[in-house]
């Protein structure tokens, strides 16, 4: 490497920009990692208002039934058979499995119950209906 004889008394004209890339290195993984914690999955309802709806965790697994009476899984759609199937493996990994069940306002309250009981019987125990603040 070549290394140049600089006088203490001249003024530092080169910028070192090694702790700049670390930096900006850092701050780019922090992003990254944040995002996947915060991207929630989405599929287009319109969900209920409530004047009293709380922020869901950012651990919970989303299930969501539209007006055509199709559903989601993690963003994902999915029939009714192999959603109970999958709930169930979750819910034996992990016994603190959270979902949420959000459904279109137009949907009737029967799908919703029929798809709250398909949840239960998968064994997943701690359910939130997803709902928007009003």
């Amino acid at each position: 490497m070549a290394h140049s004889q600089q006088d203490p008394d001249e003024p530092i004209t080169q910028i070192n920009v090694v702790p700049l890339v670390d930096i900006m290195l850092v701050l780019l993984i922090i992003f990254m990692l944040t995002a996947s914690f915060i991207s929630t999955p989405s599929v287009p309802v319109r969900l209920p208002k409530a004047y009293t709806s709380d922020p869901t965790l950012p651990r919970s697994f989303s299930i969501v039934l539209n007006t055509k009476d199709e559903l989601f899984y993690q963003g994902k759609k999915i029939n009714k058979s192999d959603l109970t199937s999958q709930l169930k493996e979750s819910a034996v990994m992990n016994p603190d499995l959270r979902v949420v069940l959000s459904a279109d306002d137009s949907v009737t309250h029967g799908k919703v119950i029929e798809l709250l009981d398909m949840v239960r019987q998968a064994g997943v125990t701690q359910v939130a209906l997803g709902v928007e603040k009003h």
